[in-house]
């Protein structure tokens, strides 16, 4: 039994190297199942798995660049059944799911980056991370994923035309396995293979310099806090300072900090804070547009000047909470340095915020 499985096991990684076509079949020997719940069946002439819940994990594949093909079927309810790929671990990944019940609407699909087991939906949204699909529900439908440098096209049924062009992959170059995903009602997949391609490294992404076109791309980001900390707190003072330890990050090129990647996994903490030094040349009034998800308290020089709240289904029955430049303020700069704090906690579905001047006269960005 050992040396058959170290030929399969031989047989898969040759295959791999040269770029063939691999099949995996549901069993153990191929998949991680300690995670689901799971049963086999034929349904409608496929061999399949049936995920009831949890998820099942590729063992022994290291896959960066390729494609990933499986035929899914679910039935007509609320749930984010999908595949997870170049997964680093369980809480690392990326993500691609379908949302059942918001069938034809613009997000029933879905790519997000997991970073530290935080999804980021409500960070990236749109054009390159979700798209209106009709699905049919409980027949087969057909998904491709087709993976190059930090870019990846996004497949189903129609296998010409892309549903999603992904053109940034959050997590950059990486590598890692696959996994499936269900949902709390039965969802079967069959037919899973993949293949590898060679590519050249991609060049990464720029992001503009902090302040170009009044754009903030970098920021002090503090360790993780306690929400209650600034519960009511309308003046700041060494009592949260004394607390705080200060890292210099860049944000994406679009200007969002995905605070998620600087969390610790498993850190019950929800709070971090986004600090930006302004210097002005004069005491003047300064507009500035931002974006949060999902709760943020905004501080100038101590002083809280703006709560706001925009958590999933917090303003409507189907608010999603995404981000973008949907707020403003009006900060009352004195001459010299003003610092300016962003404090984000975090419910679910994204961990960030964005923000941009509405002109850069007679300040600069420390």
């Amino acid at each position: 039994m050992k040396n058959k499985f170290l030929l399969s096991l031989s047989l898969l990684l040759t295959a791999t190297i040269y770029g063939q076509t691999v099949q995996l079949p549901f069993t153990p020997e191929h998949w991680n199942m300690t995670e689901a719940k799971y049963t086999t069946e034929n349904y409608q002439g496929k061999e399949c798995i049936v995920i009831q819940s949890g998820r099942i994990i590729t063992k022994n594949v290291d896959l960066r660049d390729g494609t990933i093909e499986v035929d899914m079927s679910f039935p007509q309810q609320r749930g984010f059944p999908g595949i997870d790929f170049r997964m680093k671990d369980k809480n690392n990944c990326e993500h691609f799911y379908v949302r059942p019940h918001q069938s034809g609407n613009p997000d029933a699909t879905q790519y997000t980056p997991v970073f530290n087991g935080f999804d980021g939906w409500q960070l990236y949204h749109g054009e390159g991370y979700s798209k209106a699909i009709p699905y049919k529900f409980n027949q087969w439908h057909h998904i491709k994923i087709d993976i190059h440098g930090i870019t990846a096209e996004i497949y189903i049924d129609d296998m010409q035309t892309p549903l999603i062009k992904v053109t940034e992959l959050k997590r950059g170059w990486t590598s890692g396995g696959i996994a499936l995903l269900g949902a709390n009602f039965p969802v079967r997949f069959s037919n899973l293979q993949y293949s590898v391609k060679q590519v050249a490294q991609p060049a990464a992404i720029p992001v503009p310099a902090n302040g170009t076109d009044g754009l903030i791309t970098q920021y002090q980001v503090s360790n993780q806090l306690d929400t209650k900390l600034f519960a009511d707190k309308l003046q700041l003072g060494n009592d949260i300072k004394s607390k705080l330890q200060w890292t210099t990050r860049s944000t994406e090129s679009s200007g969002t900090i995905n605070l998620a990647k600087f969390s610790k996994a498993g850190d019950s903490a929800r709070t971090m804070i986004a600090r930006v030094i302004i210097e002005s040349e004069t005491d003047q009034l300064k507009p500035i547009s931002f974006g949060f998800s999902d709760f943020v308290v905004v501080y100038l020089n101590d002083k809280a000047l703006y709560v706001g709240k925009d958590a999933f289904l917090s303003r409507d029955y189907r608010y999603l909470g995404t981000i973008g430049f949907f707020d403003l303020l009006v900060l009352p700069l004195k001459k010299g340095a003003n610092e300016l704090w962003f404090v984000i906690s975090e419910d679910f579905g994204g961990w960030g915020v964005k923000a941009k001047f509405e002109d850069m006269g007679g300040i600069k960005l420390k």
